[in-house]
């Protein structure tokens, strides 16, 4: 080996000398690399310490996790960089030019820094996201949190693809691109692609405001876009409304322009009965109370105690009767078969006729 590095002009002892010294530069910047992330560590506990409210203790505590992730990769590469560079010029193998490697360094160094800065950026956005999510989640139903996940994972993704994309367009402008052309045909082309899927694009951007704005929930009775019926699903794009006959109805968001929703906040079942002219017509208001005082107490659907209004029609063959009864959402229907079925009963039992119409033939 020895005569073989003398044929190349290499002397052993020398080529020895540098070995070790390239061996004791890994050897130390392997040890740097552990200290100063011990250190790292260290630090950035002693900034955690702090005493703020849960909110800001989360939001600092996932800040500095990110941050001493990234300042550790940055150590990591960074320092065996230097250690490649040093063993090189010990060796004295020069790859490139100093200017040229300053300048390539701090190319570099700015590379790292978007990154780190993207990165950082991403993971505040997502951490503040979902704390103002996570602020509204304890009273809330099954429904309405898993839109509100639907929405929260759409957010997060909005601003992981913009500030990457942002990230992209600045380190191309370090190494010397034109980013105007880019940016030029990347507006060109998402006009084409607005105008060939315009509907798409109309649909989902409906969607992300239906479910932003809280519209309408899965398992609401809705009346939109010339459907009536149960919502089964809810997407981006459409959404599943089930009729109660059975009919499955698949709608775009983009042909919702107006909702009717029959599960918000209470309902009112309103029922009209008739009674004879010739009854007596408080009697049939306090059997009617009494009726509903009743109906009250053995339906739970019922909220409020059936209010009788009292005359609303004298029409051409009885005196109508409204009375209404606040329920809760979706259970109006039902509530209005009861009452109609009581109030009946109870009229009979009072001996109060509900007339209905006749034709009466005399013949000579």
């Amino acid at each position: 080996m020895a005569e073989l590095l003398k044929s190349w002009n290499i002397d052993y002892a020398v080529l020895l000398q540098r070995s070790w010294l390239a061996l004791l530069v890994l050897l130390a910047t392997f040890v740097l690399i552990k200290v100063t992330g011990r250190l790292l560590d260290w630090f950035l506990e002693r900034l955690d310490s702090g005493e703020n409210a849960p909110e800001q203790n989360y939001l600092r505590r996932d800040f500095l996790k990110s941050l001493g992730v990234l300042l550790k990769a940055l150590l990591f590469y960074g320092g065996y960089f230097g250690a490649v560079l040093i063993i090189l010029e010990i060796f004295h193998v020069s790859l490139i030019s100093p200017q040229d490697l300053k300048e390539l360094g701090l190319k570099v160094l700015k590379v790292i820094g978007i990154i780190i800065g993207a990165r950082l950026a991403v993971r505040l956005g997502k951490t503040v996201i979902g704390q103002v999510f996570a602020r509204h989640e304890l009273h809330q139903s099954f429904m309405q949190k898993r839109r509100a996940q639907t929405l929260q994972v759409l957010l997060q993704s909005l601003v992981t693809y913009v500030l990457f994309f942002v990230a992209f367009i600045m380190i191309l402008q370090v190494f010397g691109v034109n980013t105007s052309a880019i940016l030029a045909s990347a507006g060109i082309l998402g006009l084409a692609v607005g105008f060939g899927a315009q509907s798409l694009v109309k649909d989902v951007i409906s969607g992300f405001f239906i479910l932003f704005e809280d519209q309408f929930s899965v398992g609401d009775y809705v009346e939109t876009a010339g459907v009536v019926g149960v919502v089964e699903e809810m997407g981006l794009r459409s959404c599943k409304i089930r009729s109660w006959t059975g009919q499955l109805h698949i709608v775009p968001n983009g042909e919702i322009s107006k909702v009717t929703n029959y599960n918000r906040g209470h309902m009112l079942a309103v029922v009209v009965v008739g009674i004879a002219y010739e009854a007596d017509i408080d009697r049939a208001l306090e059997v009617l109370r009494q009726a509903g005082e009743k109906a009250k107490a053995e339906l739970p659907d019922i909220v409020e105690t059936p209010v009788v209004q009292g005359v609303v029609d004298l029409a051409d063959s009885a005196v109508n009767i409204r009375v209404v009864a606040a329920t809760r959402a979706g259970q109006q229907w039902e509530i209005e078969r009861q009452l109609r079925r009581r109030f009946k009963l109870a009229l009979e039992e009072a001996g109060i006729e509900i007339p209905y119409p006749r034709r009466v033939i005399y013949q000579r």
